[in-house]
Order: structure tokens, then C-alpha cells, then sequence
């Protein structure tokens, strides 16, 4: 308790969500938040045009509940624009991001403000729960939370967040990462730039998994098991060429947010020179990025580890990243 005293004279928070059709699941999280041992200087909930009964339990709940303030988009504003408009409605230096339909450990605001400290982003574990009987799967590994890893693969989920204010005045919003890309990977990659992450490896959430959740999506086929990893390389080696060029921009974009964020230090440079070296089909560049790779692993792999199989997995990530961006070729084959 004197630590939480301690805390709240020096630090306080807002927590931010943002809500959309979400009255189903709703009282729980909101209960959630409410039940939080570190107390908090406001729920800011920004509903994106709800047309079910979302809007009367947030009246509801805002009407007993001081610290909870209800606002109203007008005209629909999306998943992205409507998280960075709602963290600008933030009086806090400390923001919490949350989504409509999970469940909070008591602790977890209590834990982040605890561990922080100077860093820009605090994050930690969410563990899946199926709402409908929807697949779902809890990676028991310790993320990476390295750049040259979330370049290419989003290991911190926005709900588990806590962020310095300075990190979003940071985010050079004019790029095109920012429009493209979901809100919480280009806060972490932003984090990971700046050197600036503090993983805490406990559980902080309960997300609720069901198919219609805008963010669900069956993770079956990228389990970390010897038969999807065959079936990966496969589709590697068939759409390489394909996926190589119309991936080109989106490694342009990330170049141009790194560059823009202007973190001048060895992990921003190691991002922009990889991301320059993707873009390039030149055999020379390729090479090059083979050899960054292999000199990176610790960086770029998932599981840490200097062993043999790491090393092989290390120079062929030139290759088997393209799997990473086949949403684009699916995209563009529509």
C-alpha cells in the first residue's frame, strides 16, 4: 500500500478504451477496470458508432462511476483512428490501452507502474480464452521483443499496453506505417527503436477469443510445430519472387517511420539498413541481408538461442520472411 501511496503522488494514469457494437462482453472489462488495486485518474471510452446497447451501459456505468467518461465519434473513425484520437483525450503522463471484450487482472496497472520506470512501454503476458468455442492457443515462450523481430511479427498485443505519453508524441504520424498499420505494432516498434521496452512475464489479461471479434483470427496453421514448418518453407519457395516485389513498399514505408521517428542509435540504424535490404532483389543486396540475418539471429528469431538450428532458420529468414507478408499477396490476387 505505500508503494501504490508512493505511486499516485508521483505517477498517474488514464485507462483508454475504445468500444464498437461490444455490449456483450462489456460489464465484465469494465468491472475489471474498476477493480484495480493501483486507483486511476480516468476510463476514457470512445464508442466508434455503436449501434447496439453499448452506449446505454456506458451511461449506465459513467452514471455511478465518476472516473468513467463516455465519448461518441462522430461519423465512424476505424479501429486505428479511433485509438490514437481517444489516447489524445488522455490527461495522464501514464496510458493504459484496453479493448471492449477482455477481462484485467486486478494487479496489472498496479504491476506496469511498478516496473516502468524510465521506459516508454510497459507490456505483458495476455492469455487466450475461448468465449464460443473459437480455436485458440497460449504460446508459452517469452516474446522477442527486439526491433528486427516486431518489424515483421507483432509480439506485444495493444490490451496488455502501458505507455508514456511521450511514445504517441513520438510517433511521426504523417507516415504511411500510421495508416496502414494496426495502431498497437507501430506504438511497440516505436518502443523497440528507442530501446525502450519493459517486459513483465505474468499474466496481465484474459482475452476473449470469439469469431466475430474484429481482431480473431485462427492461429492453427502457424503453430511453432515441424509440419506447418515445412509447409511455410513450401510456400516460401513458391511465392518468394512474387511476395519479394509487392512487399517492396511496405519495407519503404517502415524505412521512411524509422527514419521519421529519428531514434539515432544502433538498433534504429540495424532497422533501417534491414528494411532497405528487403527491398532490394539485387543478388548482392540479398547476400548482404543473408549475412545481417545470421550476424542478427538473437534479434530476429522468435526463440533466443546462438545453437546450430538457429543459425539455419537465420539464413533462410530472407526467404521464409515473405511468409510474414502474404497477406499482400493475398490481398492483391482478390
Amino acid at each position: 500500500m505505500h508503494l501504490i501511496s508512493r505511486c499516485m503522488r508521483e505517477k498517474t494514469v488514464s485507462i483508454v478504451v475504445c468500444t464498437f457494437n461490444g455490449s456483450r462482453y462489456l460489464r465484465p472489462q469494465l468491472d475489471s477496470l474498476l477493480a484495480q488495486t493501483y486507483p486511476v485518474a480516468e476510463i476514457i471510452v470512445q464508442d466508434d458508432g455503436s449501434t447496439d446497447d453499448t452506449m446505454h451501459i456506458l451511461a449506465d456505468y459513467a452514471a455511478n462511476h465518476p472516473s468513467i467518461k463516455v465519448f461518441s465519434n462522430q461519423g465512424p473513425h476505424g479501429i486505428n483512428a479511433n485509438f490514437y484520437s481517444a489516447m489524445r483525450r488522455a490527461s495522464s503522463q501514464w496510458i493504459a490501452l484496453c479493448d471492449q471484450d477482455d477481462v484485467w487482472e486486478p494487479q496489472k496497472i498496479e504491476r506496469q507502474m511498478a516496473a516502468i520506470g524510465h521506459h516508454l512501454l510497459c507490456a505483458g503476458r495476455s492469455v487466450p480464452f475461448s468465449a464460443d468455442g473459437s480455436f485458440v492457443h497460449d504460446d508459452g515462450r517469452r516474446p522477442n521483443t527486439t526491433l528486427l523481430r516486431m518489424l515483421y511479427c507483432a509480439e506485444i498485443a495493444g490490451h496488455t499496453m502501458l505507455l508514456n505519453r511521450r511514445l504517441l508524441d513520438m510517433v511521426p504520424m504523417q507516415s504511411a506505417v500510421c495508416r496502414n498499420r494496426c495502431y498497437d505494432i507501430v506504438l511497440s516498434v516505436a518502443a523497440a527503436a528507442c530501446g525502450s521496452i519493459q517486459w513483465i512475464d505474468e499474466v496481465l489479461v484474459h482475452q476473449r477469443r470469439y469469431a466475430s471479434a474484429n481482431t480473431y483470427t485462427s492461429v492453427e496453421d502457424s503453430l511453432p510445430t515441424a509440419h506447418n514448418g515445412v509447409r511455410m518453407l513450401r510456400w516460401c519457395l513458391r511465392h518468394y519472387a512474387d511476395v519479394k516485389r509487392r512487399s517492396a513498399g511496405t519495407y519503404r514505408d517502415w524505412e521512411e517511420f524509422l527514419t521519421l521517428l529519428g531514434a539515432d542509435n544502433p538498433v534504429a540504424r540495424d532497422g533501417i539498413r534491414m528494411m532497405q535490404l528487403q527491398q532490394s532483389s539485387r543478388l548482392a543486396d540479398v547476400l548482404k541481408l543473408t549475412l545481417f540475418c545470421a550476424r542478427h539471429r538473437e534479434e530476429i528469431l522468435h526463440t533466443k538461442g546462438r545453437f546450430p538450428q538457429n543459425l539455419i532458420r537465420a539464413v533462410l529468414f530472407p526467404l521464409t520472411s515473405c511468409y510474414y507478408q502474404r497477406a499482400v499477396v493475398l490481398k492483391e490476387s482478390k
